[in-house]
Parts: C-alpha cells; sequence; structure tokens
C-alpha cells in the first residue's frame, strides 16, 4: 500500500548515501506526494495541523542568515546617487542607486606622503570596480576627498572632525598612533575605519573596541617571521642584529616580533633604536651601524629614512643584511637613475609585506590589474595593492550590514564585529572580531624586473617563532 511504499521510500534514504540533510528533506517531501496522489479521492480525510515554521530573523550578529526586507540608514548615507568622479578618478556609480560615503584620513606630505597617494589610488579603483559590479544593494559607494594629515595625530583628528558628519565609515586612517588617537572620537560616533597600518591590536577588541578593520599580517607577525625566514633562507651566518623603528605601534609592534623571534634562536640584540617620528635621527642609527657592527637589522621606517640610513651604512662600507618592514620601502629604490637601486638589488635587501605584490597569481590580483588597465595604469606598486586589498573588508562589513538591514553607523559596526570576510585569495580569509592575529606574511626582495618593484620569495609564509606565539594573548605591543 502507499504507506508501506512511503517507509520503504524513508528506510532507503537513510541507509543511502545523502550529500545534506535538505536533500534528504526533499525527497521526503516527494515521497509524501507520491503517497498523497496515489491515495486518490477515497481517502479519508483527516485534519491536518501545520505548524508554521519559525522565522528567521535577521541580525547583525549573524548577517549572512537571510536578507532583510528594509534597510535602516544613517549618516553617509543618501538616496541620492555618487558623484561621477572623486578626485579625478571615476567612481562607476549607478546614477540609479543611492550613495555609502566614505572617509580618507591619508598622509600626502607627511614621512608616507611617498605612499600614500598609491594607496588611494588602489581604494578608489577598487569601489570603480565593485560599483560596476553591483555596489552595495540598492547603493553604489564613493570615497571622499583626502585630507592630509602629515601623520600627525592631531592633524589626524582634524581631518576626522572635518569629515565625520558626511560619512558612514572611513576607507583609510593612515598610521597607527595616529588611529589610535581619534579611537574615542570613533567610539563615540560608532565609525568603523580600514587601517593603513598593520598593528597587532588590530585584531583585539580590547584595543581596538571593534572598530578597526583589520587587514593583512600584522607587524608583529611580520617581525617573527623575518627573523626565521632570513635564518633559514640567507646564506650568512646571522647572530647579532640590530632594531631600529617608529616609537608606537609600528616600529614597537615590529620590535616586538623580532625581539621575540631573536630570544626564540638564540640571537644577541645589540642595539635597538625606536624612537618617536619627528626624532629619528638618521646620522645617530648609521652611527649604531658603525660602532656596533650587525650581520642583520630590522627597519620599521618611513621610505625617506630608510634610503637614507641604508645610503649612510653603504657609505661607510657596510652592507648588512635588511629586513624591512613594508612601509620602510619604496618602489623607487629600484628605479633607473636612482643612485642607491644597485645596493637595494644587491641581494642584501629585504621587506617582509603585507599582501602579496601586484603580480601574484589570485583571482583578486587578477580583477585588480584589469581594473587598473582599463583606467589606464598598467603598473602598480605594493601599496597601491594594499590600498585595494584593503577595501575587500569594508566590501563585506558593507553587504553584512545590509543584510541585517542596518546601515547606520551603529550598524555597520555590529556586523564589523562579526563576520567573515574574503578577498578573492589576495589575503586569507578572515573573521573579523576573533581576538586573535593573524600570522601569515610575505616575504619579498626588490627586483626592478617586476613590476611592482618586488620579487616574492615566499607566500602566506609562517616561521616556527610565529607558529608557537600565543596570539590570543593579546597585542604584542
Amino acid at each position: 500500500n502507499s504507506f508501506a511504499i512511503l517507509i520503504a521510500l524513508v528506510l532507503i534514504i537513510k541507509g543511502g548515501d545523502m550529500k545534506s540533510l535538505r536533500k534528504q528533506g526533499m525527497i521526503i517531501f516527494i515521497a509524501f506526494a507520491l503517497v498523497l496522489s496515489a491515495c486518490g479521492g477515497d481517502a479519508v480525510e483527516e485534519e491536518v495541523v501545520e505548524e508554521a515554521a519559525p522565522e528567521v530573523v535577521e541580525t547583525l550578529d549573524s548577517p549572512a542568515v537571510t536578507t532583510a526586507s528594509t534597510v535602516e540608514t544613517g549618516v553617509g548615507v543618501t538616496s541620492d546617487p555618487c558623484p561621477e568622479a572623486v578626485g579625478g578618478i571615476p567612481t562607476g556609480a549607478d546614477p540609479s542607486k543611492g550613495c555609502i560615503y566614505l572617509g580618507l584620513l591619508n598622509d600626502y606630505t607627511g614621512p608616507f606622503g611617498p605612499l600614500g597617494p598609491a594607496l588611494e589610488t588602489g581604494q578608489r579603483a577598487f569601489w570603480l570596480w565593485a560599483n560596476q559590479s553591483g555596489g552595495i544593494g540598492d547603493y553604489s559607494v564613493a570615497i571622499v576627498e583626502g585630507y592630509d594629515t602629515q601623520y600627525n595625530p592631531q592633524k589626524h583628528l582634524e581631518g576626522y572632525k572635518a569629515q565625520r558628519g558626511e560619512v558612514a565609515a572611513l576607507a583609510m586612517s593612515l598610521g597607527t598612533p595616529q588611529t589610535q588617537f581619534i579611537l574615542d572620537d570613533m567610539d563615540a560616533d560608532n565609525m568603523i575605519a580600514a587601517p593603513m597600518s598593520w598593528y597587532s591590536g588590530w585584531s583585539y577588541k580590547e584595543s581596538d573596541r571593534g572598530l578597526v578593520v583589520e587587514f593583512g599580517a600584522a607587524y608583529c607577525a611580520d617581525g617573527m617571521n623575518a627573523v626565521d625566514w632570513a635564518l633559514a633562507n640567507l646564506p650568512v651566518d646571522i647572530k647579532t642584529i640590530g632594531i631600529m623603528g617608529f616609537a608606537g605601534d609600528y616600529g614597537g609592534d615590529y620590535a616586538a616580533g623580532v625581539k621575540a623571534a631573536a630570544a626564540a634562536n638564540g640571537l644577541t640584540v645589540a642595539w635597538e633604536y625606536v624612537v618617536p617620528s619627528p626624532e629619528f635621527d638618521v646620522s645617530q642609527a648609521v652611527g649604531l651601524m658603525v660602532t656596533q657592527p650587525v650581520d642583520a637589522y630590522f627597519p620599521a621606517i618611513g621610505p625617506t629614512q630608510m634610503a637614507q640610513v641604508a645610503g649612510g651604512a653603504f657609505q661607510q662600507g657596510l652592507t648588512p643584511i635588511a629586513m624591512m618592514a613594508a612601509p620602510s620601502y619604496n618602489d623607487a629604490f629600484i628605479a633607473e637613475g636612482f643612485a642607491l637601486a644597485p645596493l637595494f638589488q644587491s641581494g642584501s635587501m629585504y621587506l617582509m609585506a603585507f599582501v602579496a605584490p601586484y603580480e601574484a597569481d589570485t583571482p583578486g590580483h587578477a580583477v585588480m590589474r584589469a581594473t587598473l588597465t582599463a583606467m589606464g595604469i598598467d603598473s602598480g606598486n605594493l601599496f597601491l595593492t594594499a590600498g585595494w586589498a584593503s577595501q575587500h573588508h569594508i566590501k563585506g562589513v558593507l553587504e553584512a550590514a545590509v543584510k541585517g538591514g542596518d546601515l547606520t553607523r551603529a550598524g555597520i559596526r555590529r556586523a564589523a564585529a562579526n563576520v567573515y570576510v574574503d578577498s578573492d585569495g589576495m589575503m586569507p580569509t578572515r573573521e573579523l572580531g576573533q581576538n586573535r592575529a593573524d600570522a601569515e606574511s610575505f616575504v619579498g626582495i626588490p627586483d626592478a624586473t617586476a613590476t611592482s618593484g618586488i620579487k616574492l620569495l615566499s607566500g602566506n609564509y609562517v616561521g616556527p617563532s610565529a607558529a608557537g606565539y600565543d596570539w590570543e594573548a593579546g597585542p604584542c605591543s
């Protein structure tokens, strides 16, 4: 009879190799339909009590469950379309959609002035592509005109206050001490930001208050991996090292990682020169290298200072191994005609990058290169690539907020505390708010034959020091 057929089907389902409960449920549903059809009009009608399926409520703590039917909006989100271009770069905005505005706190004239424009170009190019690919729900995204903070905390706060009333989030906040300086204001405003800084504390809620959408390897992890990679891969007997950097949680974080790995490997730290960036004295740094020679040094400074330090040491006949934190490097170091280009390509200079360089073979890098080519840009350095990559995570957060039905700054902040974000392979998938820094680094060497000026030597590298470190213990510095 029909009931027997149903029981047989259910037993087959239970005994078979079903890939998912959902598939089992569909087969059982079909079985019931066959039974009801077989019963025909002679079946005795029974009262059927249908239990309503529990309503799945979208929340910002689990934004991927369903999509909200309505979206609440707030500061920095308008029903009017985005401008067609900002700063001479098209936005790719859909004129039939509203606009989400993002702020930009950059450095154009300070120590990272040589790098800031490339970061910004990458970010603007990203949103050109994202908007042309559908945007964020019913919205396109536009970054407002950038503010020159000069890598100065007070100027950074000044720029923040100038933009806070018109943006939903910050596409970029450049600098670790600078971003820390405005955290109280960001907290009060529920303003999240992508940092152009790789302080390990951005991965911990007690340090960033869930406001900083981190990406890439932390300086501390890079410092550990720089030591371990150099010991494992370079034909130099490294026993004594030096550390120099900008104090705060750039040079300080990198130094903490270097010292941890040095201790684990039994290396001697001959000197440590880590001071605030305005106080960094190139002559003093070179003096340490001359009076206390080392096998390798680990700089976390600005590119201008890096060229001066390396050049000053070279004039004294010193070419120790340099394992640079990425912001120390500028692709102009290997440009034709630059006096120090031979030094930077001599095989003694290496850098730790927070993301794979421009040429990397990932879907995300391919889309970036195609977009830039369409814009008339046929090359990109590490910082343009980092600028692009940083916005993947901002995009993921905004998408989650839309799914959660809350594009207010408070809603965006809640979404940022929980979501998984990816970058089309440019970086490892990350769970924001995980209270654990990621330890993968990219190791490169200056190379004039590479479009980006960097040849990748090792990707997603994690040495024994970083692998054994307790990343759940909190920031390194």
